[in-house]
C-alpha cells in the first residue's frame, strides 16, 4: 500500500495557531515535487476551520494535517534522559535522532489535540523540531546559536556538532503589535541578547563561545537586525527568511519518506 501512494499526490495540510487564530495553508506535492499551493488564510478555530479543512480535503484523496505546537509549555532539552525542565511524570518527550529533545506539558498536549480532534491530526511538530529542520544542512557542521523569530515567540536552541547544548522560549508581548517597527526590532534583540547571557550562566558548555548567530526569520526583519546584533554581540550573523506553514509541509512530507 505504501508503495502505491509513493506514486499517489499527497495533500499536506499545515495549521499554525497564534493569537489572532490559526493560519491555514496547503500544498499539494507529489515524490517531492510541488504541484499546487493553496492560499493561506487566517481562521477562527472551531468549526469555521473544520469548514475550510474539509474543502482543502476534496482536493486530493491522501491528506496529511499537521499542527505547529505553539504553546508556551514546551521546549527542548539535552539528550534524551530525563531532566529537571521534562520530568516524565508531568510532560510527554520525544527524543530526536538519539541526540536531544523535545518536550511539552501533559495537559496542555492533551487540550491541545482535544481541540483539533474533530478535524484528525496526523502530525504535531514542535517549532524546535521545525529549527532543526530548516537548518539540516548547517548543523552537520556548524556550531553556533540558532532562532526561530515568529510573531508570538523566539525559539532558541544552542548546537555544538550537531547536537543540542541549551534550548530556551521566550513569549514576545501582545502589546508588541500597537509598537513601530523600531522599537519591535529593539524587543527582539534584547530577547535574543537575553537568550545569550542565560546559555552562558547555564555553563552547560564552558569551551563552547557563540561565535555565530543563524536566524530563520519569519518576521521578514531588515539588516538592522543583523547589524545592530553583529555589533552589539561581537558575533557573526547570518539571517533567512523563513515562510513557516511552506517548511511545516516539507518536515511532514519528510515524515513519510
Amino acid at each position: 500500500m505504501k508503495f502505491i501512494e509513493s506514486f499517489l499526490p499527497k495533500l499536506f495540510v499545515t495549521l499554525i495557531p497564534s493569537s489572532s487564530g490559526v493560519e491555514l495553508y496547503a500544498e499539494l506535492r507529489k515524490k517531492s515535487k510541488l504541484i499546487r499551493r493553496f492560499e493561506k488564510q487566517n481562521v477562527e478555530a472551531g468549526e469555521m476551520l473544520e469548514k475550510e479543512i474539509k474543502k482543502l480535503e476534496r482536493e486530493s484523496s491522501l491528506v496529511y494535517i499537521a499542527l505547529l505546537e505553539m504553546a508556551a509549555s514546551q521546549g527542548a532539552v539535552v539528550g534524551c534522559r530525563d531532566s529537571q525542565e521534562s520530568d516524565s511524570g508531568s510532560v510527554e518527550k520525544v527524543c530526536v535522532e538519539n541526540r536531544w529533545a523535545v518536550y511539552m506539558d501533559k495537559d496542555d498536549l492533551f487540550e491541545s489535540q482535544k481541540s483539533y480532534k474533530k478535524i484528525g491530526l496526523d502530525f504535531l511538530f514542535s517549532p524546535f523540531s521545525l529549527l532543526a529542520h530548516f537548518y539540516h544542512e548547517r548543523l552537520k557542521d556548524s556550531n553556533g546559536l540558532y532562532l526561530l523569530l515568529t510573531n508570538d515567540f523566539v525559539f532558541a536552541a544552542v548546537f555544538k556538532e550537531n547536537t543540542l547544548l541549551f534550548g530556551k522560549q521566550i513569549a514576545m508581548e501582545e502589546e508588541l503589535l500597537l509598537l513601530d517597527k523600531t522599537k519591535v526590532l529593539d524587543k527582539y534583540i534584547q530577547h535574543i541578547q537575553s537568550v545569550v547571557k542565560a546559555f552562558y550562566e547555564a555553563k552547560v558548555d564552558e569551551n563552547m563561545f557563540i561565535e555565530k548567530i543563524y536566524i530563520a526569520d519569519a518576521l521578514n526583519f531588515d539588516t538592522r537586525l543583523e547589524n545592530r546584533l553583529e555589533e552589539e554581540l561581537f558575533v557573526e550573523v547570518e539571517k533567512q527568511s523563513i515562510e513557516l506553514s511552506h517548511e511545516l509541509a516539507l518536515l511532514c512530507e519528510k515524515e513519510l519518506s
